[in-house]
C-alpha cells in the first residue's frame, strides 16, 4: 500500500494521498504548480493594490511635504515608505495639525508652530495657503529670519547624483535669497534661489554648492538674465557626480553648467526659504515656494524640460505630487 506524505503547502493543508506513478502523478504536480503560481499572482496583486492605495492617500493630502524620487519616470524612491512624502501618508488627515515643534537658531530664532501641513515644520512667520497667480497651495514666506519651512526626513546624498526643483515666486528687490537648501553644520551643501552677492552676480537665478567647509569655496551655475520678481518661475538644479558638474535650468531651459569638483556632505533635512552660512541661518526667502521635487539622479535636459513650468497650475497641495 502506498505511503502518505504531507504536501508541504502553506496554510496547514491536510496530508494528502500521493497519486500513483505515471500520468496521474504528472497531472498532480502540474495542478500543484498551477496552484502555487496562482497564489504568487494573488500576493503580487495584493502588494500592488496596497502600494497604489498608499500613493492615493499621499496624493489626497492637502499639503504634501516633498516628493523624493530616484527615477525620472516618476517611480518612487526605494525609501519612500520611510522618508519624504511617505512620512506625510502616515500623518494625520487633511486639515489637522501634524507637524511638531522644532528649535531654530540664528536670526529670528524661535520655536516652530504646529501647523496643518503634514510633513512640514513652519517657522512662526511662515504660512501655507493660496498664492496669487497659481492654483493650489504654496509655502508663503516673508523674508524674515523666522519665516521658513522644513521638510521632515526629505534629503539627498550630496556626494552622489541628485536633482532638486521648485516653482518659486520672488518678491524681494535685492539680496541673495534661498528657495531650497540642504545644509551641514556651518555651510549649505547646495542652494537653489537668487544670487545677488556681487556686481558680476547681481540679481541672477542660481544653483550653487559648497565645495569645502570654508568661505569662498563655492561653485555657481547662474542664469544669464535677471531673476524675475513677482512671477512664478521653475528652478531646477542638477548635480552629476560622474561629470563633477552642476547645472541650473530656468523654466526648463539650461542656463549654465559649471564645474563642481566636490560637494560637502549635507545632513539635511531639506530647507525651504533659508540656508546655512558660517553656522547661521541666512538669505530668508520673500515670496512663495511650491511644487518641490527631489530626485536621486541627475536628470537629463530632456527630462528637466518636461517638468511643470512657472505660471498657473491645476494640481493641489503645497508641494504637489
Amino acid at each position: 500500500m502506498a505511503g502518505r506524505r504531507g504536501t508541504g503547502r502553506a496554510g496547514g493543508a491536510d496530508v494528502a494521498e500521493r497519486p500513483a506513478p505515471g500520468g496521474a502523478e504528472a497531472s498532480y504536480w502540474q495542478v500543484m504548480a498551477a496552484a502555487d503560481e496562482r497564489e504568487a499572482r494573488r500576493k503580487k496583486t495584493v502588494a500592488m493594490t496596497a502600494w497604489a492605495t498608499a500613493m492615493v492617500a499621499v496624493g489626497a493630502m492637502v499639503a504634501v511635504a516633498v516628493i523624493v524620487q530616484n527615477r525620472a519616470d516618476g517611480r518612487p524612491a526605494d525609501d519612500r515608505q520611510r522618508t519624504g512624502a511617505a512620512g506625510v501618508a502616515a500623518s494625520a488627515a487633511p486639515g489637522t495639525a501634524s507637524a511638531g515643534p522644532a528649535q531654530a537658531d540664528g536670526p529670528g530664532a524661535g520655536t516652530a508652530t504646529t501647523v496643518s501641513a503634514p510633513g512640514l515644520k513652519l517657522g512662526p512667520a511662515a504660512k501655507v495657503g493660496a498664492a496669487a497667480g497659481r492654483d493650489g497651495q504654496a509655502a508663503l514666506l516673508t523674508g524674515s529670519g523666522d519665516s521658513w519651512a522644513e521638510a521632515t526626513g526629505a534629503a539627498v546624498d550630496t556626494t552622489r547624483d541628485f536633482t532638486v526643483s521648485a516653482v518659486v515666486r520672488n518678491e524681494a528687490a535685492s539680496a541673495p535669497k534661498a528657495a531650497l537648501s540642504q545644509n551641514g553644520a556651518q555651510f549649505f551643501a547646495f542652494y537653489l534661489g537668487r544670487e545677488d552677492s556681487s556686481a558680476a552676480t547681481r540679481n541672477r537665478w542660481v544653483f550653487k554648492v559648497q565645495t569645502a567647509e570654508d568661505a569662498g569655496k563655492t561653485a555657481m551655475a547662474l542664469s544669464p538674465g535677471a531673476a524675475a520678481t513677482g512671477r512664478w518661475t521653475t528652478l531646477t538644479g542638477v548635480y552629476s557626480a560622474k561629470a563633477k558638474t552642476i547645472s541650473l535650468y530656468v523654466d526648463g531651459a539650461l542656463a549654465q553648467t559649471t564645474a563642481a569638483p566636490a560637494i560637502i556632505p549635507g545632513q539635511g533635512p531639506l530647507e525651504l526659504g533659508r540656508a546655512r552660512w558660517k553656522g547661521k541661518w541666512s538669505d530668508a526667502w520673500n515670496g512663495g515656494i511650491t511644487d518641490v521635487r527631489v530626485w536621486k539622479e541627475a536628470l537629463t535636459a530632456d527630462q528637466v524640460g518636461k517638468l511643470p513650468k512657472g505660471g498657473p497650475a491645476t494640481a493641489g497641495g503645497v508641494l504637489n505630487p
